[in-house]
């Protein structure tokens, strides 16, 4: 799709043209968008004006089978749309490089956030950004780049600032994620990654399968798997530890125990013969772990008991398990 300096109508025909059709884009034509917008100032204004509806996303699972990752390529740009209000999908003014300190560069300054089992702590990054962390979440910063981070393990939410001139970069293991302008939470535990978009996008692995995640969008990838699952989440549900619930939606209940106990600072183990259920509910946090953990066993049918320090979601008895 080439660029045309025409009319004003003309631009915003082709903005159009290329807001249909980033839906189904690939990373050659992620590459060819911005090489547009980059053309004329007028080109990104036209297309900021543009929202699109996303009430209309299938709920459908969607399964995505990745061949083996090949050789690190060089970097290369990635334009990336984000949400502006009322969850429409827009675009920013400029996309850019991302910059690389040289190797003569005067050390930076890298520090680690921590929080302990069910104590959650809000931070302000340098350029504006904001990580809201649940419990047992490590994250690694570094404030010769404001612009990066590292989700070591846990759950956080990033609600990111947007830089025309640079994009905000989030690395969890061998994942890498950018993003423009949005609100997305993450999980990183143990070879388990999950994020969910609450506004805007990110581009997961934008130097290997670029694959774009729009507003209500959930991938999950497991390291070491040449594959991610892909879903639609109601974007309420996005983050709901930080507003005190949690939605699982086809979730298994050893998955499920792991998110419990990281957000009410409590041990849950799930006993083997029940560890692959899967469970669908929501749970409310602001309560004690005790009543929160009765709840959960209630809904998938099982019992609580005590176990150690903490608690086990077991078969009930004289369950057929």
């Amino acid at each position: 799709m080439g660029t045309v300096n025409g009319s004003r109508d003309a631009v915003v025909d082709e903005a159009i043209a290329w807001h249909l059709a980033l839906d189904d884009a690939g990373a050659d034509e992620w590459r060819q968008f911005v090489a547009w917008l980059e053309a004329d100032p007028a080109h990104a204004e036209a297309y900021d004006r543009l929202t699109l509806d996303d009430d209309a996303l299938s709920p459908d699972l969607i399964e995505v089978a990745f061949p083996p990752p090949a050789p690190p390529a060089p970097r290369r740009r990635a334009w990336l749309r984000y949400g502006g209000v009322g969850g429409g999908i827009v675009a920013a003014a400029a996309a850019a490089w991302l910059t690389l300190l040289p190797a003569t560069a005067p050390s930076s300054a890298p520090y680690v956030i921590e929080t302990q089992p069910g104590v959650h702590r809000s931070v302000k990054l340098a350029d504006g950004s904001r990580v809201e962390m649940n419990g047992n979440t490590r994250i690694a910063l570094d404030r010769a780049q404001p612009r990066r981070a590292t989700l070591e393990r846990g759950e956080a939410i990033f609600r990111v600032v947007h830089h025309p001139d640079q994009p905000f970069e989030l690395r969890s293991g061998a994942v890498t994620l950018r993003d423009v302008g949005t609100v997305f939470n993450v999980i990183r535990a143990g070879p388990r990654f999950r994020v969910a978009v609450a506004e805007g996008a990110v581009l997961y692995q934008p130097e290997q399968d670029a694959v774009p995640l729009k507003q209500g969008m959930v991938l999950v990838a497991h390291e070491g798997e040449n594959r991610v699952t892909i879903s639609h989440v109601d974007t309420d549900s996005v983050g709901g530890w930080s507003h005190g619930h949690l939605d699982f939606r086809n979730t298994t209940l050893d998955v499920v125990a792991e998110d419990v106990a990281r957000s009410i600072g409590t041990p849950v183990a799930v006993a083997p013969a029940l560890a692959g259920q899967y469970f669908t509910g929501t749970l409310r946090l602001n309560r004690p772990p005790d009543e929160v953990l009765r709840s959960l066993a209630s809904l998938a049918d099982a019992s609580l008991q005590r176990d150690g320090p903490g608690w086990m979601i077991a078969p009930r008895a004289g369950g057929a398990r």
